[in-house]
């Protein structure tokens, strides 16, 4: 069985500075790389490290940066073949700056320019065998249509909410676990600290609310569940809400307990940030 995951996918250029500069100032940079972003991507690639088989559906230009995410994705074990890249189209990519004593970042992004996938463009016979199917909000109308078909074949459709987008209140009865973010509930209810009967009133069955470094609570009709952050020095926090999903997945596949997927994604995430960049993954031994 298969992860698929439709989404946004940039190239990230990291830089990491000492201090974030006052307007009109400079300061020298202390590190700098280049990965994959966007949250379904860097998720599927988690999960894929982890054992998961994972398959994305994106749209990135001919280009440099185009070229840097298909290899990219395709040696962390993620299939791109539902992917399209096309001469005319631009590549996304975001500036991301890292602030070295916080982990901290602040992101600049351009989506790219593409034609956004829409109901028309999803071939429906090449969706079989899709256990979860792993979504952000992008291309709401393509998004529900697989969510749809999943469903209807007895898949899960996770969300990873980082903001209210076009279309969720069409995709919100389609979700199995939602996947609710501070800035998501801040976005959505006006503030962060929302009331459980509330979240569950959105209309998924499972909703994982996850807090920084609070850790995550899993809600559900049958109960709560909370996992504390780990206790970590940051040195990039960058991307660890993504591996943080990236996990959740890998445990949703395998049926793991609330508790054990929880404990797993946190320690994940929490290890992560003590590294540069998203890749660097701690080694798990199998449930």
């Amino acid at each position: 069985m298969t992860i698929l995951g439709i989404g946004t996918v940039v190239v990230d250029h990291v830089v990491e500075l000492p201090r974030f500069p006052a307007a009109d100032t400079k300061v020298a940079v202390a590190n700098d790389w280049t990965q994959v972003g966007g949250p379904v991507p860097v998720a599927l690639s988690t999960a894929a490290f982890y054992g998961s088989t994972t398959s994305f559906l994106g749209r990135w230009g001919n280009d440099e940066h185009g070229r840097f995410i298909a290899g990219t994705l395709r040696e962390r074990g993620v299939d791109t073949s539902e992917c399209d890249a096309n001469d005319a189209w631009f590549t996304g990519f975001a500036h991301v700056w890292v602030d070295s004593v916080t982990g901290s970042r602040t992101i600049a992004y351009s989506r790219g320019q593409f034609p956004v996938p829409d109901a028309d463009d999803i071939d429906e016979s090449r969706l079989r065998g899709i256990s979860i199917l792993h979504l952000d909000g992008w291309a709401s109308a393509a998004a529900i249509k697989v969510a749809t078909i999943v469903k209807a074949s007895g898949g899960k459709v996770v969300l990873d909410a980082g903001s209210v987008k076009p279309g969720l209140e069409q995709l919100l009865p389609l979700v199995d676990v939602l996947i609710a973010s501070r800035l998501f509930r801040c976005s959505r209810f006006g503030r962060e600290d929302v009331a459980a009967a509330k979240m569950l009133s959105l209309g998924p069955r499972q909703i994982i609310m996850t807090d920084r470094d609070q850790g995550a609570t899993w809600l559900s009709a049958e109960g709560r569940h909370h996992e504390p952050a780990t206790d970590i020095h940051p040195v990039d926090t960058n991307g660890a809400g993504d591996i943080f999903s990236g996990c959740i997945l890998h445990a949703l596949e395998r049926d793991w307990s609330p508790d054990s997927a929880l404990h797993f994604a946190c320690e994940v995430a929490g290890y992560a940030c003590t590294q540069r960049g998203n890749h660097t993954l701690p080694p798990h031994d199998a449930q």
